[in-house]
């Protein structure tokens, strides 16, 4: 513990989840915006796969579960083509 507790990091548990939930929310908004655009489900997933993958570079030198760097699995290239599949078949409008 420092003698500065706000710069102690405390993410995990329940701020992690909200992270990925937030995450999840603005790759489907994302994914809808594509959709409009006319872009393929395999080039819109490897657009936000690279948007996820930019905002987690470099990965964490702690390779802590609860460092703030990590990349969530929900948040995986598998993971987001699987989203982006539901979404285009929901034809967003």
């Amino acid at each position: 513990m420092s003698t500065f507790p706000w710069l102690d990091s405390q993410t995990g548990g329940r701020q992690s989840a909200r992270r990925v939930e937030a995450a999840l929310r603005d790759l489907r908004a994302r994914a809808g915006v594509y959709y409009r655009l006319g872009f393929t489900a395999d080039a819109c997933a490897q657009r936000l796969a690279a948007a996820v993958a930019w905002e987690f570079e470099p990965p964490s030198g702690n390779g802590g579960a609860r460092s703030a760097h990590v990349r969530p699995s929900e948040l995986s290239d598998q993971a987001i083509a699987a989203l982006v599949r539901d979404a285009y078949a929901r034809r967003p409008a």
